[in-house]
């Protein structure tokens, strides 16, 4: 089976939850026919589209709504992996890509860190404004789909890649990335076993994925561990 094969079958999975014998049939299906993949090894999103019924703009409806329903009950709080990390580096300029509602970008601009922020939801971009000018920070973040957003070159001091992975955008981020500036990533681990989904879309990571995406980094740290009853990772790397 092919990396976008395998793609394909997980994102018809975590969207449709039907009996995985019915993905084998269908992926074989697929396999036999000519065209599901581009020649980068990216599925097809007409592809994808025709089978799940969903384009870019539901994707950004349904984290509208994801977002939406949880904007009474926000705290403001960073991922732990950020916090028990942040005293190894340097303040400066940071990008936090899928921002969310903004918990990681705050807790960045409370340290001292000038922070740019992108997410496909502007109810989460609202929303994190709004936390911010209560909470006397400012962040800069705009409504954006990654894969369209244009990256800049050598700027910024740290990215934090929390609870989002495309590794197509892995090599945007290190270009974006100033030399000696640092990553982190708190992805949630692909263990192999079914998971409960709790967002449209919970990008689950494969632990040899991520080093082998990272390994043109110096990995200080690599951690697999439990939070909150949740399977992760938590890597923080450095350019060199």
């Amino acid at each position: 089976m092919s990396h976008s094969e395998d793609k394909l079958l997980y994102l018809l999975y975590s969207k449709t939850r039907v009996n995985p014998i019915y993905y084998f049939m269908l992926l074989f299906s697929l396999s036999a026919q000519a065209g599901p993949v581009r020649g980068n090894g990216a599925t097809d999103p007409s592809t994808y589209e025709a089978i799940t019924g969903e384009s870019a703009d539901e994707e950004k409806a349904a984290w509208d709504s994801f977002y939406r329903s949880r904007e009474s009950g926000f705290k403001n709080q960073p991922v732990g992996f950020l916090r028990d990390h942040l005293t190894m580096i340097p303040k400066g300029r940071a990008f936090i890509p899928a921002m969310g509602i903004g918990q990681n970008a705050i807790y960045l601009a409370k340290k001292g860190f000038l922070v740019e922020g992108v997410d496909i939801s502007e109810v989460a971009i609202d929303t994190a404004h709004e936390a911010a000018k209560k909470q006397g920070v400012s962040i800069k973040a705009s409504a954006s789909d990654l894969d369209q957003f244009k990256y800049p070159t050598d700027r910024f001091d740290l990215i934090v890649v929390s609870q989002f992975y495309r590794d197509s955008l892995i090599p945007k981020f290190k270009a974006a990335l100033k030399k000696g500036a640092y990553i982190l990533f708190y992805e949630k681990r692909d263990t192999g076993k079914p998971q409960k989904q709790v967002s449209p879309d919970d990008f689950l990571v494969k632990s040899s994925d991520l080093k082998a995406a990272l390994k043109d980094l110096d990995i200080r740290i690599f951690q697999e561990y439990r939070d909150h009853g949740t399977e992760v990772i938590g890597v923080l790397a450095r350019k060199p």
